[in-house]
């Protein structure tokens, strides 16, 4: 998949559920960088049967069939929405279900690219075009940014793509690393990170998807896994 946000000497494919050893490569991607078991193959494939509600990209340099960034986005159902939720203050998103008033709400679930290649424009690819594919399909959307003590955290890369901060959520992964199989690579578990909730605005119209390409750091919402 090539557009004028892929940077030249790589591209970018959707995977399928056909190609279970693709998606099993990219799914290691993310869970170097962001922590064991924050995306399994089978919940993966079980969420890939829907190609409108799902897509989950893969980033190769050219010639190659080896991934070296990942991301998942998605349009989730009234459970997957009490989940996003359930870890923030109440009152921060609304409570009700997004079938109660016709909502389509979307997650740019999770993000990742491999140390070697960071800071080259993969990361930035990823996140606009994933932006673009929410902006087709959902009334709202959000991210959860995994915040880190280190410079060049994704919120950089996610303001550039037109996202907006709403607020920080203390130790967001919490709970789902308790109950889940999931590490946190840097607390383990339980994961007392904290995230930073950002919220994607209506496009205004007639202006274009923004292109900039700052330093961007692995990161995931958790609506599908630990980060």
């Amino acid at each position: 998949m090539h557009s004028p946000t892929t940077p030249p000497g790589w591209f970018i494919a959707r995977l399928h559920l056909g190609d279970e050893r693709g998606v099993a490569a990219a799914a290691a991607v993310v869970n170097a960088a962001l922590g064991h078991g924050v995306l399994t193959v089978d919940r993966l494939l079980r969420h890939m049967r829907d190609d409108e509600r799902v897509q989950f990209l893969a980033a190769f340099p050219q010639g190659s069939m080896t991934p070296v960034g990942a991301a998942l986005a998605q349009v989730i159902d009234d459970e997957e929405y009490r989940a996003f939720i359930a870890p923030m203050p109440q009152g921060i998103l609304s409570a009700a279900p997004p079938s109660a008033d016709g909502r389509r709400v979307g997650i740019l679930s999770t993000m990742a690219v491999v140390p070697s290649v960071r800071r080259r424009g993969l990361g930035t690819a990823l996140a606009l075009q994933r932006t673009a594919w929410l902006r087709e399909r959902c009334t709202e959307a959000y991210a959860m940014v995994w915040l880190r003590d280190r410079p060049g955290r994704a919120d950089g890369v996610l303001k550039a793509a037109g996202w907006e901060p709403v607020t920080t959520v203390r130790r967001y992964w919490e709970q789902a690393s308790v109950v889940g199989d999931c590490h946190c690579h840097r607390c383990g578990s339980p994961c007392r990170c904290d995230g930073l909730l950002m919220r994607l605005p209506p496009a205004p119209t007639g202006t274009s998807e923004p292109t900039g390409t700052p330093e961007w750091a692995a990161w995931s919402p958790g609506a599908t896994g630990h980060r």
